[in-house]
């Protein structure tokens, strides 16, 4: 039998969940849930629970294109959120219904992951059994991309900053320049998760760089103590008390090559080892060599995943 999320047991799902998946993707039920129905965009009625005898057997949680979210015209795009079961049988019948309702609906491409509040950017390499799963199922794989992790307690700025910048939290009324730089330039989604961080937790998440006065680049940190944890956040639970989280990361164009991304992440790096960060996390990243000269080593790896529902 099928039901849906509306009366969804989160802790008996987030234990499934830890069955299923490595330790280093540990969850909680309440992530589970924030990261589920509480997106905007999640699929009431493309996610489904597979229940036998008051036994889950499994879950499909599916999200619709974050576009709308973005400043952008819909597309045929739907993301699988999170995926677990016991039984190979269970997932492959619950995911034929997930496909079967999104063709029926136009969607021409299903991935896994990459979806807004995500827990994946892809396919987690630790988790070798859903990976043959889904290529059985017909996804085809991309790039992979990695999270990174390293202890902040012995954490050193690597060098100075450049001459005429200056490193700090973002001021209570910053909000509109922060939007002003972000939208001008980097992406719609990273302008969405940032703004909506600063409402939900202050000012105080975002460390900014300026050049004499000048917004010119951002830096998104979080802590322990944030209500709303996203990103690299998610993995809390591996991450352990204390932890942090870093990204997105980034500077304006005009301002790149002369060092002060580099600034930017010691100086925000060093802001959460003040508010005593001990592990910290930056998810979802292909910069291993820039991380790597701050003594970031990969903890994650991940592979894109995208299905042609059309073919």
């Amino acid at each position: 039998m099928r039901i849906g999320f509306q009366t969804a047991d989160f802790e008996a799902l987030a234990k499934l969940w830890n069955d299923f998946y490595p330790s280093e993707f540990r969850i909680d039920a309440e992530i589970l849930r924030q990261n589920t129905v509480g997106s905007p965009v999640f699929d009431w009625g493309a996610s489904q629970i597979a229940v036998m005898d008051d036994r889950i057997l499994g879950f499909v949680a599916v999200k619709q294109s974050a576009d709308k979210l973005y400043g952008k015209a819909p597309t045929d795009t739907a993301h699988v959120s999170a995926l677990a079961f016991t039984e190979v049988d269970a997932g492959i019948d619950f995911l034929a219904d997930v496909k079967s309702l999104l063709r029926h609906r136009g969607i021409q491409t299903l991935t896994y992951g990459a979806d807004s509040r995500h827990f994946f950017p892809g396919c987690p390499n630790g988790a070798q059994g859903l990976c043959s799963f889904l290529m059985v199922e017909g996804f085809e794989d991309g790039a992979e991309c990695y999270d990174v992790e390293r202890d902040l307690q012995s954490y050193a700025s690597p060098k100075e900053a450049p001459e005429g910048i200056t490193f700090r939290s973002l001021e209570p009324n910053e909000s509109q320049v922060l939007d002003a730089l972000i939208s001008s330039e980097f992406s719609g989604r990273w302008r969405y998760d940032v703004l909506e961080k600063v409402q939900v937790e202050g000012p105080g998440c975002v460390y900014v760089v300026e050049n004499n006065g000048q917004l010119i680049g951002f830096a998104l940190i979080q802590d322990w103590t944030n209500r709303q944890p996203i990103g690299g956040g998610v993995w809390r639970n591996s991450l352990g008390e204390n932890w942090g989280s870093l990204g997105p990361i980034g500077v304006a164009a005009a301002h790149r090559g002369k060092g002060i991304g580099d600034g930017l992440l010691s100086a925000a790096l060093l802001e959460l080892k003040g508010r005593g960060v001990k592990r910290c996390i930056i998810d979802w990243t292909v910069l291993k060599d820039f991380y790597g000269r701050h003594g970031f080593e990969v903890t994650r790896t991940y592979q894109a995943k995208t299905l042609r529902l059309s073919d």
